[in-house]
């Protein structure tokens, strides 16, 4: 079976094109007939071709996905500290660790679980089931309508599409009816696009593929037949399902980052407490009193919650961006978002409101603009003199009416209003007419709709008669402005219905030129009085060029940008981030758009599809860096131009609603869908999708992405800064006071690690936005989470918070009470990780500045965190199991005061840094 697939999948792909043969060539291609299959042949082609659905990828296990988690070299570092603590005695730190390791891999397991479903959701968008022609067996003629199940369509079926139809398979169209179909979730297109059965060039684009049908693509007027050529995943969608699961989603800033910090904190354990055991060794001590204390500082070493406040503070990121209208789908993606450096954008939905709109009309001689944007009827008229108004008797009016005519939208009551449906060029020529307050419902009413000629790409233009209240008939046209002007013999103007001389037709094409050269749609309109109601002879009028019509004018249409992205595309800017338009659209219409938001300032460069086919990747990845539009693109080019741009070093985002944004945006280091206009397939591919499909709500979450890297910073530091004035204190006791006891009990170290830093590492999670986030330039891709500022507070903070509690500790060990030393000691070096904190809250800013209610939870953490330290002294059952006894006022008095050097010292440095940057605020965060 697999032999024959192969021999008739040689013979049916002969030539790899479908949309440049005739229908007869189509149809001997595929052994087929008009009357469609038979029942016998198409369960032949069904056993050998397979069923038309789309292949499932082989899903992760549970234990496969849980045991993934266990590759992070933290992890590791974390399970032989664990390892050892328990062959060591110490049983319980051994089983802390695990929970906290185990916490951890759970945690990362469900992020992950729904992480490869775009798969499944591509096969969501196929039909159920469709209408074709089947015989009932080979012997028998004629031809047999039949619904069948979708995936049984096989290459030969003849299908039957009408309006609100899904195309179940690639076709070819074989008959058209005034058929159109929706291909903007593949194409980016976004207008209908009308379809018949005429080959067209074999190196035309996927767009200009006027004789083709693509699976999940609508119909959205009109019928046809069609022949199925392809299924599967032998078709487009199926050859989109490939590249989705070819492209390789890059590694992630944090996942890098956390990376490299581990292997450095795993690094740090081993030396440090091979160092200790070792100088235990030379120095004659115990062999098992030494190991633990080194396997304490291994785990001293190791920030145990480093992991699990990484997820907190994800976590808590994309909270904030879900209030922000952003829903993240996989937390790694939240902190990325603050790395960005490009964000390459589809038009069609996402930049634009994909829906057509009105924008300025051409009557009387010049130019009226039209307010609003999209299907609202919210918008006005104005032209250079003012606000105008589409008054009875006026030329604007008998436009807007003659075009809502001339039309086969309707008007839908909803119950918060109205709801136009239809093609959106005619919906857009309803809502201009409701903006002008006619009543449409009453005019249609007066004139009722009697016959007309079907919009035909041919002869582009559409005419509807009407009986007029004195029992006259009245046609109404529309279409390519030139066919419109060439019908009309007189004008409409202030002064009346004139002549329409060659001055006046050339008045009229260069106002079109204008028009089009603003990326408008442009349309003329006119009407005709009937003679003696006879339609059909002013029919044939109309086909020969002789109807003497009277122009009323010109409406030119866009698909605009949405209001708020020309801020948001600014912001960008600001932020040091590339925008880059991504469409299927044309050239003119993609700068157009370009240039009104403001993509660049200095002009827009684009290039198309064909260009960037012609490119190699060397090419590619130096056009990428002057480029602000690529129109005319495929999946394919945007695939390329995601990777030419992290090839380049950028950190990418690419946005869009379609099936053909979906390879790309699984490519890109953030894929953001939208979720109101996107299909499922790019929401479960993406990253990120944006719930109010708002280009300016990807701005917020770059913002809180930058803020998650700060708050990230903020804790690797707090973690780091003690951490290593723990193991600097316990090396330094060791080879000091070998004379003397261990300065801290294990116990008493797991204890400030768990109790004091699990408060604060968690609470300063939580921290909120700084001031000039936005203002920063995008941190470099190779930048890691410790920089300048780190190392200065670890090396300096660390080594005085351990000088502070040697100190201490020496100085009660002349008393001679050892239990009394290590209590100090123990509170000391706890009482510095309090001060660390809020030294930690800000990198730059002064805590006195910040104010208490900024973060609450951290001050909550700051009184449990005392009133914890204190009961650890005074309370009997803690004693017991801390070996620690209480202490006096002065004791504490005495605590307090070494203690708090690290926060004078710490407030010291912001004060003295703001002043030495007053002139560039931006270099301590670079």
């Amino acid at each position: 079976m697999a032999g024959d697939q192969a021999q008739a999948g040689a013979r049916l792909d002969d030539g790899n094109t479908w949309h440049d043969r005739t229908v007869t060539e189509a149809f001997d291609g595929l052994e087929a007939s008009e009357q469609g299959l038979s029942q016998e042949e198409a369960a032949r082609r069904l056993a050998a071709y397979g069923p038309n659905e789309l292949a499932e990828k082989d899903a992760l296990s549970g234990l496969a996905i849980f045991l993934s988690q266990f590759k992070n070299p933290l992890n590791l570092v974390l399970a032989v500290a664990a390892a050892a603590s328990y062959i060591g005695g110490h049983a319980i730190d051994a089983v802390v660790i695990v929970v906290i390791i185990g916490f951890n891999a759970a945690m990362g397991s469900v992020q992950e679980y729904k992480a490869e479903k775009s798969i499944e959701a591509l096969r969501s968008m196929s039909a159920p089931e469709a209408d074709v022609l089947r015989g009932t067996s080979s012997d028998e003629g004629g031809e047999a309508k039949v619904r069948v199940p979708v995936k049984a369509l096989v290459p030969g079926d003849v299908v039957l599409l009408e309006a609100g139809a899904i195309v179940p398979a690639d076709c070819r169209v074989i008959e058209a009816m005034n058929l159109e179909v929706d291909e903007a979730f593949l194409t980016g297109e976004s207008l209908p696009v009308r379809k018949g059965p005429e080959p067209v060039a074999k190196a035309s684009d996927l767009t200009e593929m006027s004789d083709m049908l693509f699976a999940g693509s609508a119909v959205i007027q009109g019928r046809g037949r069609a022949l199925v050529v392809a299924t599967g995943m032998d078709s487009e969608m199926g050859r989109i399902t490939e590249l989705i699961r070819e492209s390789e989603p890059g590694e992630a800033p944090i996942e890098r980052r956390i990376r490299d910090l581990s292997v450095k904190l795993g690094l740090f354990a081993v030396i440090a407490s091979a160092f200790i055991f070792a100088v235990g060794m030379i120095q004659g001590l115990d062999f098992f009193d030494t190991f633990v204390f080194a396997i304490a500082a291994a785990v001293s070493a190791v920030p145990e919650g480093l992991l699990v406040v990484m997820t907190i503070i994800l976590s808590v990121g994309a909270f904030r961006m879900a209030k922000r209208f952003a829903l993240i789908r996989k937390l790694n993606a939240v902190e990325t978002l603050g790395s960005l450096t490009a964000i390459c954008s589809d038009k069609t939905g996402t930049l634009t409101s994909n829906q057509m709109t009105v924008k300025a009309i051409h009557v009387d001689g010049g130019a009226v603009s039209v307010g609003g944007a999209g299907y609202e009827v919210a918008g006005g008229f104005e032209d250079d003199s003012g606000p105008v108004e589409a008054v009875e008797g006026s030329t604007l009016k008998a436009l807007l009416e003659a075009a809502s005519l001339c039309n086969d939208s309707t008007i839908v009551a909803e119950d918060d209003g109205i709801e136009v449906a239809g093609e959106p060029t005619e919906k857009a020529l309803v809502v201009a007419a409701l903006k002008a307050s006619i009543d449409l419902e009453g005019l249609q009413g007066r004139q009722p709709r009697v016959d007309d000629i079907p919009f035909n790409p041919e002869k582009r233009y559409m005419v509807t008669f009407h009986r007029t209240d004195g029992g006259g008939m009245r046609a109404y046209a529309k279409g390519a402005p030139e066919d419109i002007i060439g019908m009309c013999g007189h004008v409409l103007g202030p002064e009346g219905i004139a002549e329409l001389d060659q001055t006046s037709k050339e008045g009229l094409m260069a106002a079109n030129s204008e028009l089009a050269g603003n990326a408008l749609r442009v349309l003329g309109v006119a009407y005709g009085d009937v003679p003696g109601n006879d339609v059909e002879a002013y029919k044939k009028t109309i086909e020969e060029g002789k109807a003497g019509m009277t122009l009323l004018g010109l409406a030119g249409m866009m698909d605009p940008p949405r209001a708020e992205v020309k801020d948001a595309v600014r912001l960008c800017h600001s932020a040091g981030i590339k925008v880059i338009m991504c469409t299927g659209d044309h050239k003119a219409t993609a700068e157009a758009v370009a240039k009104e938001i403001g993509i660049s300032s200095k002009g827009v460069r684009t290039y198309t599809g064909k260009e960037l086919t012609a490119m190699s990747d060397d090419e590619l990845d130096a056009a990428v860096e002057d480029a602000q539009v690529f129109s005319r693109v495929s999946p394919e080019h945007k695939n390329r131009i995601v990777n030419a741009l992290k090839r380049n070093g950028h950190v990418a985002a690419m946005t869009g609603d379609g099936v053909n944004d979906a390879p790309a945006l699984k490519s890109a280091d953030v894929g953001i869908a939208m979720g109101v206009t996107g299909t499922d397939v790019t929401k479960e591919v993406a990253e990120m999708v944006l719930t109010d499909d708002n280009f300016a709500t990807i701005v917020n979450a770059v913002e809180e992405g930058r803020v998650v890297f700060e708050n990230v910073r903020k804790v690797v530091q707090y973690l780091i800064t003690t951490n290593a004035a723990e193991v600097m204190t316990l090396a330094a006791a060791i080879v000091l006071f070998h004379q003397h006891p261990l300065i801290l009990l294990p116990v008493m170290i797991l204890w400030i690690n768990l109790v004091t830093d699990g408060f604060f590492d968690k609470t300063l999670a939580l921290e909120g936005r700084e001031g000039g986030m936005m203002e920063r330039p995008p941190r470099r891709m190779g930048e890691n989470i410790i920089d300048g500022i780190m190392v200065r507070n670890l090396a300096v903070l660390g080594l005085l918070m351990a000088a502070g509690t040697l100190f201490i500790f020496n100085s009660a060990m002349a008393e001679g009470d050892a239990e009394r030393a290590r209590t100090l000691a123990f509170a000391t070096l706890a009482m510095f990780q309090v001060w660390n904190a809020l030294n930690c809250r800000s990198r730059t800013e002064s805590v006195f500045s910040l104010g208490v209610r900024s973060n609450k939870y951290f001050h909550v953490a700051l009184v449990a965190s005392l009133g914890l330290l204190y009961l650890a002294t005074e309370s009997s059952i803690l004693q017991t199991a801390l070996g620690t006894v209480s202490l006096s006022l002065m004791d504490w008095l005495t605590v307090l005061a070494v203690s708090s050097s690290v926060f004078v010292i710490g407030e010291m440095w912001k004060f003295a840094s703001k002043r030495a940057e007053s002139g560039n605020p931006l270099s301590i965060a670079q």
